[in-house]
């Protein structure tokens, strides 16, 4: 499905609703003051994933998800990139931190975004300020999702 210059597809069996996958992406650049140049959002298994990790980052196993950035600029005021999140893993997580699915799937579009615009989780120090970043942006699309509701 595509939206402007975002592409979503959901290459698994679970639903997943692509519609709001887009408003996703419009809340978060939003509020970081992003635009889109290109974007492309897929949804894998554990195969896929596996394959994926092992092909482009030499890594054994499925993650929860992948993200190429495309932009070769330094300027992270526009997306260009492509995110790939594994539902299975998502599912997994989901459990262990006693949230629901979609809520999950949301957090790692947005985590995905943040890397795009130059968040870094690959130190300590980095991963508490995009964590924090990453748990500000879900509660904001939470209360925003909850305003439309009333």
């Amino acid at each position: 499905m595509k939206k402007n210059n975002i592409v979503a597809e959901n290459y698994t069996k679970s639903k997943i609703i692509l519609r709001e996958i887009f408003r996703s992406v419009d809340f978060f650049c939003k509020v970081s003051k992003t635009g889109v140049e290109s974007l492309s959002i897929s949804f894998v298994n554990d195969k896929e994933m596996k394959e994926m990790n092992m092909k482009h980052l030499s890594h054994k196993g499925s993650t929860d998800i992948i993200t190429f950035d495309y932009s070769e600029a330094s300027d992270v005021s526009t997306l260009d990139g492509e995110i790939i999140i594994c539902v299975d893993e998502a599912k997994r997580q989901a459990k262990t931190y006693q949230v629901n699915l979609t809520n999950e799937l949301y957090r790692l579009i947005f985590h995905g975004m943040l890397h795009l615009t130059g968040y870094d989780d690959i130190s300590t120090g980095k991963r508490k300020v995009m964590k924090a970043r990453e748990d500000e942006i879900l509660t904001l699309w939470n209360q925003y999702n909850l305003k439309k509701l009333k």
